[in-house]
């Protein structure tokens, strides 16, 4: 197999090791992970066969998933509001602080949607700079998805609370753009379930 993917996800780890993680269980290809949408955007006009994102992410840049990540047997996650001491409510935060998926006027509808409220967004590229939004104060909460929020409590000497939102998010999805790219989905959709729980997945379909 052979093949460029690329993928945009953000996860409790280094971009650089969930790429030598996905490159280690994908023989044959070559994977480029990225944290930035600016990245993301450029290496998305050079030559690449596959995308692997959430499916929000696919959907902005009009392509259309071949393959869809589940977990527990759905295709959504939930995604918690954590705070100090208590948890959130959506409807009274006035600062959030969310990982960047679309870049300013994309991530702020994106929280919005979820929230159903117009709560100022900070934007950080890397899970690990959600926490110090919160020991700096710079956010009265953050938005991550729910799976994460064990990793961020276990760095953190804060009371951390979290308050889940009743909407879910697409899990990741793969995407097809070129006819070496079916070889690659059906590679992902064989990849060590260690790796597949690295981005949240336990199966394909």
């Amino acid at each position: 197999m052979s093949g460029r993917l690329l993928v945009y996800l953000h996860v409790a780890i280094k971009q650089r090791a969930l790429q030598s993680e996905l490159e280690s269980t994908l023989p044959g290809a070559e994977v480029i992970a990225v944290g930035r949408i600016g990245d993301f955007e450029r290496l998305l006009k050079e030559r690449v066969d596959a995308v692997l994102a959430l499916p929000v992410v696919l959907s902005a840049y009009k392509l259309s998933a071949g393959l869809q990540g589940r977990r527990a047997g759905s295709d959504e996650e939930r995604y918690v509001l954590v705070g100090v001491g208590s948890p959130p409510v959506a409807s009274r935060v006035t600062t959030v602080g969310a990982l960047d998926l679309l870049g300013r006027e994309g991530t702020n509808a994106f929280v919005k949607g979820l929230l159903g409220a117009s709560p100022k967004v900070e934007r950080v590229t890397k899970f690990e700079d959600l926490l110090p939004l919160l020991q700096m104060q710079r956010a009265d909460s953050v938005l991550l998805p729910a799976r994460l929020f064990p990793e961020l409590g276990s760095a953190s000497k804060l009371a951390l609370k979290a308050q889940e939102i009743s909407k879910g998010v697409g899990l990741p999805a793969a995407a097809s753009l070129t006819q070496n790219g079916p070889d690659l989905l059906r590679a992902i959709g064989r990849m060590r379930a260690n790796v597949a729980k690295l981005v949240g997945v336990d199966q394909w379909h």
